[in-house]
């Protein structure tokens, strides 16, 4: 019989051990993950100007790539009407069925901005903002916006920095008070002064053609931050510009990138389809930033 405990004693001994070893294991598994997301600090900025169509095939390539890169984060710029449409209005059917789609609950780094024009500090027109952004607090809360992108947000000639900056400032006060934990981009295209990075999540510092990109046309520093800037560049070549990507998510980190072969010359939208490379794009944000 005393042989018998022993051997008992062993067994759970063993038992035990094994479960420590397990935990370990598992517990090295949990810290490689967290290491994993904490790596990916750029990711995608996507100005999604395409309807999104019956069952979402439009957006089909957005949504797939958002489900399987899901440690890298994604920040699509909706615009159903030039913003949301009509003041207090629902968008359509298509829509509300496919912005959930854009968020999989697999990518929680998955952002939908919706789109506001705010016509270059035209301050007069501060309540079409406003008013843009009441109609996209009142959408349905499974596809109402996460975020919003404030288009035209550099300054006209003439306009004082002080009211430049109390505009958007009080843009961005506007947008986080109506839709709860929103996420503000603002697109002046260009460089803005360093007291726009104290309030706004996301600034895009460069709005250009591919051909013209040089890394002089943002600032790094302690108070303009690059993983709150954004680069979105257009009429590329129809080859996948990995240089130009290593470049500004590697070695510059900045927080989110789109470059397109889509063309804006002679007043064309490049933003009404996807880069013929979108899914090599894709795969060689994520491997920069990780």
């Amino acid at each position: 019989m005393e042989g018998k405990n022993i051997d008992i004693a062993l067994f759970y001994e063993a038992q035990m051990l094994s479960r420590i070893l397990w935990d370990i294991k598992v517990a090295g598994r949990w810290e490689e993950m967290i290491l994993v997301r904490a790596a990916l600090a750029s990711g995608i900025i996507f100005p999604l100007y395409i309807y999104p169509g019956d069952n979402c095939a439009g957006w089909a390539p957005a949504i797939s790539a958002a489900t399987t890169h899901p440690n890298l984060p994604f920040y699509f710029i909706i615009n159903p009407a030039s913003g949301p449409g009509p003041n207090d209005s629902q968008p359509d059917a298509n829509y509300q069925a496919c912005i959930p789609r854009l968020r999989p609950a697999a990518n929680p780094d998955a952002k939908v901005l919706g789109y506001v024009p705010t016509w270059f500090a035209d301050a007069t027109r501060s309540s079409e903002v406003e008013a843009d952004i009441r109609t996209y607090a009142q959408w349905g809360s499974a596809y109402r916006p996460t975020g919003i992108f404030y288009d035209q947000a550099s300054a006209k000639e003439g306009v004082p920095e002080s009211i430049y900056q109390n505009l958007y400032s009080g843009y961005t006060s506007y947008a986080k008070s109506h839709i709860p934990n929103a996420f503000v981009s603002l697109n002046p295209g260009i460089r803005t002064p360093s007291a726009f990075y104290n309030f706004a999540d996301q600034i895009v510092t460069v709005e250009n053609y591919y051909n013209n990109f040089s890394p002089s046309l943002y600032t790094i520093s302690p108070s303009t931050p690059a993983a709150k800037q954004a680069v979105i560049l257009t009429d590329s070549s129809s080859s996948l510009p990995s240089s130009t990507i290593n470049q500004i998510i590697k070695t510059d980190k900045i927080g989110a990138l789109y470059i397109t072969d889509d063309v804006q010359v002679n007043e064309q939208n490049p933003y009404d389809s996807f880069p013929s490379y979108w899914t090599n794009f894709v795969d060689a944000v994520q491997t920069a930033a990780s």
